[in-house]
Order: C-alpha cells, then structure tokens, then sequence
C-alpha cells in the first residue's frame, strides 16, 4: 500500500457504514428531500440564531500571532497566548466554552493534547470565569464522545480542574442560516449552548488531513455541527469550502494551535508525527492557521500544502471571502519566543 492509502483514515464509505452510529434526540433524517422538508418546517429555524462574522466582529488592520517554543508545554502555551495579546477578553462572572479536538479516541496529535487543555482551563480561572465548559463531539467513526475524552485523557483533565464536560452528541442543537452561504443551501446545526456562552476559545491542533489537506483552527469547528450536517459536508465535492463557510455561525475569541505534536503527513486520526514542542495562538483564524500551515512546510509536509500558495485553498479562501479574518500576509505580525520567525513569515506570503 502507498503512503496516500496508509494515511487515508476516513472516506465516504465510512460515512456511509458507519451512519447508523449518528446519534441525536431529534428525529432521524435520510439525506435529500427529508432534509429539506426538515429544515422547512422546523420551528427553531430562524436567522435571528444566526451569526455574520462580518457584521458583528470587526477585523483589525494587523493581527498578532504568538509562537512560543519554550522548556515545557506550560510555559509555551502561556507565553504564545501573552505574544497573541492574552485572555483580558474574559471578565469575572463570564462563562468560557473551551472547544478541543476530540474527533476520535486517539492520542495527540491526533487529538489535544490534556496538557495543553489543562493550561488553557487554568488561565481561564484565572480570569476569574464563573463557569468553564469543555465541549466538543467527535467524528462520525467515534461516535460515543464522552469514551473517546475519557480514553485520551481530556476527561480527567477536566473532572480534575473542576470544569464541566459536554459530549455535543445528544444535546439541543439549533439550525442556523448566516448571510453569504453558498455551499450550506439549507444551512446547518450548531449546539444551542454556544449562543449560550460569552466566548469561545478554539483549542486545534496543527496537523494535515487525508480529505480536507489540513486541520487546525477552521476545521475544528466541524465539532460544532450536527453529524448529520457533517455527512452530508464529508459527501460534497466542495466540503473544503463548507469548512470555511460554517466558520461564519462562530465568533471565537481566542484561538490556539497545539503543535507539541503535529501530523505532516496522514491525519486526522493517525499519521506521521513530528514532535515540535511549539504552541500558536491568535484572536484571527486565518492568521493562526496559515502560521500552522507554515510550520508544516518547516517541516517537510504533503504536495497538497508544500509548495502551495494556501491563501488560495478552499478553505482560506472561501473564509476569507465571508469575512472570517485577514486577508492577506502583510496584516499578519509574527511575535515569538525560542522560534525563528522569518522562517515562518518566508513561507506565509
């Protein structure tokens, strides 16, 4: 078997098998003409639920970015997170969703690392946030989240720091329609707890990806809609577009990139790992992960990232296009710690 089909864990056949699995206190739909009708009649349907990032978040002319490599994933985390301009956003009493990579039951960096939860839980409290969550919902192939926290270790982690834990899958999901889809025809799901919370903090991991070429602070928010929205995203010839357009229904404050481990090649379950020891954090989307796409290229990654203009893939592109965040290298300002940053910023333009 050649590297392409050793890394290749999930297609759309495993969508297909694996979707009895599709979990959800709502009433089952079959793609198609259901779906529609579902939507159509739906009560909770409104566009008052929906987010436009354009409208509601406005883009600053030059976005920092922290990348810190430091003597222990504590100080990393920490010190990225300072460089990106810190947590002053969250005020006493505010109640702070963190939303990590639990796609599947395996271990960072095919998910977070608890370690770099765990920092990011403390700074929270530290703020003095009334209440934490920590939520996600896995991949359609692991469909039972909560074993899948439990089994990488982001479970304890919170039960540990005392924080709450939400496995999204049977919980209240509400249909949103943002302004400018043109790939989601009929819109999609999102759990109702996150126009719940003051902020969102998006905890990714760097990492490339046998369908969509890469994850990291786009494609984690997939997490955040239905399964059944995701099967029919996974099914579409343009499903790196959806991954750009659904970012439009969240509005996170801060994102950070778990690159203690990263995929080059592979993912995002399993794939060949390099151990980089770096965390990246960012207010921007966009800024965060064309600087994660830039330490892949660093390190040696896959054709489809390599040697790539990726402000020009999907994903960038048709985020960039609904006013997700910056729109070009020059708005982005680099500040590291233990990092060469004109390494990076050379493969960012």
């Amino acid at each position: 078997m050649d590297k392409k089909g050793k890394y290749l864990s999930i297609g759309l056949s495993s969508f297909l098998i694996l979707s009895h699995a599709l979990l959800g206190s709502e009433k089952e739909l079959t793609i198609g003409r259901d779906y529609e009708e579902f939507f159509r009649n739906n009560t909770l349907v409104s566009k008052n639920l929906s987010l436009s990032v354009s409208q509601e978040k406005k883009i600053p002319k030059v976005i920092d970015v922290g990348i810190a490599k430091e003597e222990n994933i504590r100080k990393a985390v920490r010190t990225a997170v300072a460089l990106a301009g810190g947590m002053d956003f969250i005020k006493p009493g505010d109640t702070v969703l963190i939303k990590p990579n639990v796609n599947s039951d395996d271990p960072y960096p095919g998910t977070t690392n608890p370690q770099v939860l765990a920092e990011v839980i403390a700074m929270v409290k530290e703020k003095g946030a009334k209440r934490i969550i920590v939520a996600d919902s896995s991949g359609i192939p692991w469909p039972n989240t909560l074993r899948n926290m439990e089994k990488v270790g982001i479970l304890d982690v919170a039960k540990k720091m005392g924080v709450e834990v939400y496995a999204l899958d049977n919980m209240e999901w509400v249909w949103v329609k943002p302004q400018g889809l043109k790939y989601w025809t009929n819109g999609f799901r999102i759990p109702k707890i996150v126009k719940e919370v003051d902020h969102i903090i998006n905890v990714a991991v760097v990492k490339t990806h046998s369908i969509a070429d890469f994850t990291m602070s786009l494609k984690n928010f997939v997490g955040l809609i239905h399964r059944q929205d995701r099967m029919i995203m996974h099914s579409s010839r343009y499903i790196k577009e959806m991954i750009g357009e659904l970012n439009s229904a969240f509005n996170p404050s801060l994102n950070i990139l778990d690159a203690t481990k990263v995929f080059v090649r592979g993912g995002p379950a399993k794939g060949e790992e390099r151990e980089v020891n770096m965390v990246i954090a960012s207010y921007d989307r966009i800024a965060c992960d064309m600087t994660g796409l830039s330490l892949l290229k660093l390190l040696g990654t896959t054709e489809a990232i390599q040697n790539k203009n990726m402000w020009e893939h999907p994903q960038i592109k048709r985020a960039i296009e609904i006013g997700v965040g910056v729109d070009n290298p020059e708005l982005i300002s680099l500040k590291g710690s233990g990092v060469d940053i004109e390494k990076f910023l050379s493969r960012i333009k």
